[in-house]
């Protein structure tokens, strides 16, 4: 199809009353002091509040999330800080075992 054909072509060209030839077959825009439908209003505000609504649950939703998540991740720095000490009490009576042992090895060689 050529440019001129193209040009040529306004099959698809609505006429809009106040704007001239328009592409658009939308009918949702209004001049501002054209008198619209007020149930429309009305549902579009219903439909807004809801998808606020929505929004604002799923951003609701996250936060207790990310705090549950926080709160994880406290009690599990709490664990390990008492499985640490709890080693590194296991690791000073291994010492002393060891010690123990090696003193009482003293007596046992002799003894064969």
């Amino acid at each position: 199809m050529s440019e001129e054909d193209k040009i040529e072509d306004f099959s698809c060209v609505e006429e809009s009353p106040k704007r001239g030839p328009t592409l658009s077959t939308s009918t949702s825009s209004f001049e501002r002091n054209d008198p619209h439908d007020p149930n429309l209003s009305l549902l579009s505000t219903k439909m807004f509040e809801k998808t606020s609504e929505y929004l604002m649950g799923e951003l609701n939703i996250t936060e207790e999330d990310y705090k549950l998540l926080e709160t994880m991740n406290k009690v599990t720095m709490q664990k390990y800080a008492s499985y640490r000490q709890i080693a590194s009490d296991v690791g000073k009576q291994i010492i002393e075992l060891n010690e123990k042992c090696n003193a009482y090895k003293i007596f046992i060689t002799f003894k064969k």
